[in-house]
């Protein structure tokens, strides 16, 4: 998915929507550490990440395609490779100090393959190579691939939980937060680049309105799990934060559409 839709994206959008995006995952860490200092429950590493990962291409991919058209996918995949980037770096590796210092959790971080296929991408777009037609359908099917092995991370994760236990007030407040905090963040963001850049177009802009709506990004769990640490405390937000999704996102679209 990064190397085609880098490739198609034109430069300015690429490099204006990834910024904004990793921006703005930077920023959540702020509300995730008032969270953590204000609520007991879960550790802030993990609801530092939580807060920062948005679930921008699996989630986003189909939502986007029935809203936008498939032309849209090239301005979410730019919006993903900046969130991308951030969770791969910085994100891992405040997921990795729950179990490692802070050394080996950097360097943990270099063992992930998406920052290469990212530098991969750029250096190709720099000597303007265009992927074969012919292989756009292999991509379309690592993508499905890769997603449906990301859920199935989740619910092997969630089948231990019991739901009959949860502080539903803890989670509504932790997810409420996360979600109310985003949509400020991202307003913020969009104000600052239409002002000072005014490099984008209506459409990119709807695009970017629904990412504080995505869920959390599986790539939570699946750090964990490969951690093997807080499996369980990652799946039960993802999935709780999917729920809020399917309620959310429809609401938006019937205003932005």
């Amino acid at each position: 998915m990064i190397l085609e839709h880098v490739l198609e994206a034109s430069t300015s959008n690429l490099l204006i929507l990834s910024i904004l995006s990793f921006c703005l995952a930077l920023l959540m860490i702020f509300p995730a550490i008032w969270v953590s200092k204000r609520y007991d429950g879960l550790d802030a590493p993990l609801l530092k990440s939580s807060f920062s990962f948005f679930n921008v291409a699996f989630f986003g991919i189909p939502t986007v395609k029935a809203l936008f058209g498939q032309e849209a996918v090239t301005t979410l995949i730019c919006i993903y490779a900046g969130t991308a980037l951030y969770g791969d770096t910085i994100g891992y590796i405040l997921v990795a100090k729950s179990k490692f210092g802070t050394k080996k959790s950097i360097k943990e971080a270099f063992k992930i393959p998406l920052i290469y296929a990212f530098l991969v991408a750029i250096a190709l777009k720099i000597f303007k190579f265009e992927i074969p037609e012919a292989v756009t359908p292999v991509f379309d099917v690592l993508g499905i691939i890769v997603s449906a092995a990301g859920m199935t991370v989740i619910g092997m994760n969630i089948t231990s939980i019991n739901f009959k236990g949860l502080n539903i007030s803890y989670y509504s407040k932790v997810l409420g937060t996360r979600t109310i905090s985003a949509v400020l963040i991202t307003a913020v963001l969009l104000g600052l680049e239409y002002y000072f850049i005014n490099g984008l177009g209506a459409e990119e802009r709807k695009v970017l309105v629904l990412i504080p709506l995505f869920p959390i990004a599986a790539s939570l769990t699946v750090f964990a799990s490969l951690l093997e640490s807080e499996e369980k405390d990652s799946a039960l937000l993802i999935t709780l934060s999917i729920l809020i999704s399917l309620v959310l996102v429809p609401l938006a679209a019937l205003f932005i559409q």
